[in-house]
């Protein structure tokens, strides 16, 4: 009975460990503050507009699968390959739900109805020597161009998730810490920048249907956007889709990734031609003037610049709490192979 009562305490007390023990995570607190902010702000103007959803991105699967496989992995020797699928899992997720937060910020933040600002961007390109309809009318005559643009341009979703998987497996928990935060900003930012100063697009000007190739699926809904616009209740029925013009997103994750994994010269090659790719089809696909792709080339420099000090910032209070003899919620990483994990917040 005893050994039977012992062989019980040591199931319960393993059971209780795998749930309160620390977990190991790639988000840090900064990165956790923008995404409980776009939260926030997302339900909160939607309220003061009287806009809401009907479709929305279903994650409740992956979060009930990355919550089960992390309790599971409780149970498991913590090896190098189960911190490896912890990091992967946990910043997959982060990811997800920083994207669908954002997806409701951005909608609706245009609720404001702020005026279009298409000529101020329109003056810029003018300024630049540069002209949408010429370059967009030049691929439309090249399908084998137009396509390469295409395919470069629908790869964001991989690209995003991309520098997780690679650093995950890598070992370099301190760079995903660093890749999701810089993430995060440039997604916050750019919702904010063209909830300011919103635009349509160039493709607002133009009939698609004058084009013999080019649909641009990739650009922003005009629809939604005058939609969005209208005073009074608005329920939005339709799958909702990229609405921020300025700057381009999809330029800075086209910049960001590989800036990210430019340690990785194999990898770096590749992906420098998929994302020249990529920011030409900001252009076509997109429907983007030529500023709005600058401007998110220097967003991708710029989120990783301040994600860095932000990082070294936490790393420094956590160093100088442990000294105190306090407890942080963040262990410093001395190197960046180091076994030393931060903590999951």
């Amino acid at each position: 009975m005893r050994k039977g009562s012992r062989d019980i305490s040591e199931v319960a007390h393993r059971c209780i460990g795998a749930f309160v023990q620390n977990r190991l995570s790639p988000v840090s607190r900064s990165a956790a503050f923008l995404t409980i902010g776009l939260a926030i702000a997302g339900p909160v103007i939607s309220i003061g507009t009287n806009f809401s959803f009907t479709t929305l991105p279903n994650i409740v699967h992956l979060i009930a699968a990355v919550l089960v496989i992390d309790v599971l992995s409780r149970f498991a020797p913590q090896t190098r390959t189960v911190v490896t699928v912890q990091t992967l899992l946990f910043g997959i997720l982060y990811l997800a739900i920083t994207c669908v937060c954002a997806v409701v910020a951005a909608y609706a933040s245009q609720r404001f109805g702020l005026p279009l600002r298409d000529q101020f961007f329109a003056d810029i390109d003018s300024a630049l020597g540069l002209n949408w309809l010429e370059f967009v009318r030049w691929v439309d005559k090249h399908p084998v161009i137009h396509q390469i643009f295409h395919w470069a341009y629908s790869s964001l979703s991989f690209q995003v998730a991309l520098p997780v998987v690679v650093l995950a497996f890598l070992n370099r928990l301190n760079e995903v810490r660093v890749y999701v935060l810089a993430f995060a900003l440039a997604l916050t930012l750019t919702i904010t920048i063209s909830a300011l100063l919103p635009a349509a697009g160039p493709i607002a000007a133009v009939d698609p249907m004058t084009f013999d190739i080019m649909r641009f699926t990739g650009a922003t809904p005009v629809e939604h956007l005058m939609r969005l616009r209208e005073p009074g209740q608005l329920i939005l029925t339709d799958a909702p889709g990229g609405i921020a013009t300025f700057p381009s997103f999809h330029a800075t994750v086209a910049v960001l990734v590989p800036l990210t994994l430019r340690r990785y010269r194999g990898l770096l090659v590749i992906l420098l031609m998929l994302d020249a790719a990529m920011l030409a089809g900001t252009i076509t696909e997109g429907a983007h003037y030529f500023c709005d792709t600058i401007a998110g080339i220097a967003m991708a420099f710029f989120s990783l610049a301040v994600a860095k000090r932000l990082i070294a910032v936490e790393d420094r209070i956590s160093a100088f709490a442990l000294l105190r003899g306090t407890d942080s919620p963040l262990r410093p990483i001395t190197s960046q192979n180091s076994s030393e994990q931060p903590e999951m917040l």
